[in-house]
């Protein structure tokens, strides 16, 4: 039993690598009344727990984070909110709030 569970825990990266990325997006929004302060949004995986964030040049993926509204994303000095068609977003220590464009 113990040799069946360890070359199953083995094989199970493979299982991943043949998994097709779910991707939703991108989805842009206009962050502050300024239209060239574009934020960037693709949620990926099939539960949408990661969100691939680009803004002023600058790429970050972040992990989904618990939100008791909306949807929540972090990363190092980065947090992500969306509801709807709106988001507020941390970046950096810049507060900023944002509005889809799609």
């Amino acid at each position: 039993m113990v040799i069946v569970a360890a070359v199953m825990e083995a094989a199970a990266p493979l299982a991943f690598a043949n998994e097709k990325t779910t991707v939703r997006g991108p989805f842009v929004f206009t962050c502050s009344g300024d239209p060239n302060a574009a934020l960037t949004v693709t949620f990926l995986g099939a539960n949408a727990n990661r969100a691939k964030l680009v803004f002023n040049g600058a790429t970050v993926l972040a992990k989904q984070a618990m939100a008791a509204s909306g949807a929540r994303y972090v990363a190092k000095n980065i947090e992500f909110w969306n509801k709807g068609d709106d988001a507020t977003v941390e970046w950096r220590g810049k507060q900023l709030n944002c509005t889809t464009r799609n």
